[in-house]
């Protein structure tokens, strides 16, 4: 059921999804004091194995060293340049492409070339930052503060779900996308909370009705919000994933789960597959989208169950990029509305979890929430407190 009965207020202006100072202001309070998720262990499973990635303009590396995992700022110590810029690779040791200064695991240089030429040695000096990283079960997360509270305490209430859930051997890593967005990354993170849209935009890939509210259950907190929703409502899905998850040896459950984390994280698990995304922002009008998916392999092992498992993976990838690239469609045209929009704007009960998400951010941004003489008072607006 929704929490809500009447629709809610609108708390952004358009002006939250296009100013160079709100976007500044966002980095600052919102996206530097939190936990980021960079990517997985499945994606270094091998020593050496790196990934790069730019956080709102500090560009990280992360990396394998016999097994561990750590996390650097991507720039040499010497003079100043990207260690790599490849998006990921694999190579014996972390050196700077420059001038082939050499880095251990604990950011300290190894091999200096010619190293004579820097007599006296300055070892601190000569030190790249090390960065705080933690996993959440297979997820690697990244703290760009020097003393963040724990990813556990951070992740709260959802982290020993997620932690087991992508352990578990089996579930295996599918797909990685990274892909851009022309909008504010708001745009995509209220989309993927509400599904309202769903009709209009998914007719295909969801039937073209509306999850019901009886089926569709809401979370709301201060930090984050949740959807339970039995999708098995509709029997498409109640025959055909509950039959793939028996054949594989799972157990069919017809859960849907949707959290978002604030501002920027969210997971979504099902029965068959389940995948894990942020949303960075870019610029005051751009963001990226970073997503890795998870397809159910199961316990059975054999050909025939490879063979389910692979076209089942095959499936829920190609329907999850298909519903990707249906909203990504909407997104240019929803940043110009809303760059030139002179209405308020309304969030419905089927859309309260953006609500909570605005609040969340006038909240952390230290704002009070606007007020109109001629809004509907409600006593259910719960979500409010």
């Amino acid at each position: 059921m929704f929490v809500n009965q009447t629709h809610l207020q609108y708390l952004l202006s358009s002006d939250d999804y296009r100013s160079p100072t709100q976007h500044q202001a966002e980095l600052e309070k919102l996206f530097l004091p939190s936990w980021q998720f960079v990517g997985t262990r499945s994606e270094l499973a091998n020593s050496g194995d790196y990934l790069t990635i730019d956080l709102f303009g500090h560009p990280v590396q992360v990396r394998n060293f016999d097994g561990t995992f750590h996390a650097f700022e991507n720039v040499c110590a010497h003079r100043h340049c990207l260690l790599t810029h490849e998006r990921r690779g694999n190579t014996p040791t972390m050196a700077c492409q420059y001038h082939g200064w050499e880095y251990n695991q604990e950011g300290l240089t190894g091999r200096i070339p010619d190293a004579r030429c820097f007599r006296p040695w300055d070892r601190e000096n000569s030190r790249i930052k090390k960065y705080r990283l933690e996993n959440c079960g297979d997820l690697l997360f990244l703290a760009l503060t020097d003393d963040p509270p724990s990813l556990k305490e951070y992740l709260g209430p959802v982290f020993e779900r997620n932690n087991r859930f992508f352990s578990t051997p089996a579930w295996r890593l599918l797909h990685v996308w990274e892909y851009e967005c022309p909008c504010n990354w708001k745009v995509p993170a209220e989309n993927t909370l509400e599904s309202y849209h769903i009709p209009k935009l998914h007719p295909k890939s969801f039937g073209g009705i509306y999850p019901s509210e009886a089926a569709s259950d809401h979370i709301l907190e201060p930090n984050y919000t949740q959807l339970d929703y039995d999708s098995g409502e509709d029997p498409r899905v109640d025959r055909w994933q509950g039959r793939i998850v028996r054949w594989l040896g799972g157990e069919k459950t017809n859960l849907y789960i949707h959290q978002h984390i604030h501002p920027n994280l969210i997971f979504v698990t099902t029965d068959i597959f389940s995948y894990v995304l942020t949303y960075l922002p870019t610029s005051p009008t751009t963001c990226k989208i970073n997503l890795r998916m998870y397809s159910f392999r199961g316990l059975k092992r054999g050909p025939l169950a490879k063979l389910l498992a692979l076209a089942s993976g095959r499936f829920a990838k190609n329907t999850m990029k298909q519903v990707q690239l249906e909203d990504w469609e909407v997104f240019a045209d929803q940043q110009r509305g809303l760059e030139v929009s002179n209405h308020r704007g309304v969030i419905g009960t089927r859309e309260e979890r953006i609500y909570v998400f605005q609040k969340y951010i006038l909240d952390q941004l230290g704002r009070e929430l606007p007020t109109h003489p001629d809004e509907r008072k409600s006593e259910s607006l719960t979500a409010s407190k």
